[in-house]
């Protein structure tokens, strides 16, 4: 499971801007917030799943832009004699549109409940007594 210290260096936020108790609590709520999106309360095996870690950190982020866009998004200042201007760099920069955190959090969501969903309807039936018959289909 992602650390506050590991959320800080992916997303490369110094230690003066959040702190570390804050972290924790984004992490305990998004955590629930997922499992409860993927009607997986209780299971504590996705929790060391890469593709949970990928989506706990997007949303964490998805949020941290919608309440405080300077720390994940660099503003930009220019300045021509005494104006000064600040543009916050969003997901439209230098390169054209870049996916936002939010969109990139729906998606691993999605991709992580098609998964989730598809093991859990895993059954296995196990018929007693068809072991013996050798030539029989079994499951």
């Amino acid at each position: 499971m992602l650390s506050a210290s590991d959320i800080k260096v992916m997303l490369r936020i110094d230690d003066d801007e959040i702190d570390d108790d804050d972290l924790n609590k984004y992490i305990t709520r998004y955590t629930k917030v997922i499992m409860a999106a993927l009607n997986a309360q209780g299971d504590e095996t996705l929790y060391n799943n890469p593709l949970f870690e990928e989506c706990l950190l997007a949303i964490i982020a998805c949020v941290l832009t919608r309440t405080d866009i300077e720390m994940i998004h660099a503003p930009s200042e220019y300045k021509v004699g005494d104006t000064t201007l600040k543009y916050n760099n969003t997901s439209l920069g230098l390169y054209g549109s870049i996916q936002s955190w939010c969109d990139y959090y729906d998606s691993l969501l999605s991709s992580l409940s098609d998964k989730n969903t598809n093991l859990q309807s895993l059954q296995v039936v196990r018929r007693h007594g068809m072991s013996v018959r050798r030539s029989w289909w079994r499951i």
